[in-house]
């Protein structure tokens, strides 16, 4: 019996941002923007090994050594996660146009 592993919390944005914040801000950003970007960097990171993941289990499957259960978890987890990541893109370059178009 192959038991799926269990999917990794998501780190919370308070820690994301201690743990950025308590590096040395870089020439070419402050410490919010390395902050955000190693949140940022994070999350990317974390979508590319779950669809990875997905691919993997897939091809498991495929070859007879995963069942079809776990490459449709699989899957759906990846899905799910690409699905939030572009929302969360479309959202944030909704944001960024609506801060662009205010009257100062």
């Amino acid at each position: 019996m192959i038991v799926i592993p269990p999917i990794a919390p998501i780190p919370s944005i308070s820690s994301a941002i201690a743990a950025g914040a308590a590096q040395a801000p870089s020439a070419s950003s402050g410490a919010t923007g390395g902050a955000f970007q190693n949140i940022l960097g994070q999350a990317i990171d974390s979508l590319n090994g779950v669809t990875n993941n997905a691919t993997s289990v897939s091809l498991d499957a495929a070859a007879g050594t995963a069942t079809v259960a776990d490459a449709t978890v699989a899957s759906s987890v990846a899905t799910l996660d690409t699905q939030l990541a572009s929302a969360l893109a479309s959202r944030a370059v909704s944001s960024l146009d609506s801060i662009m178009n205010m009257q100062f």
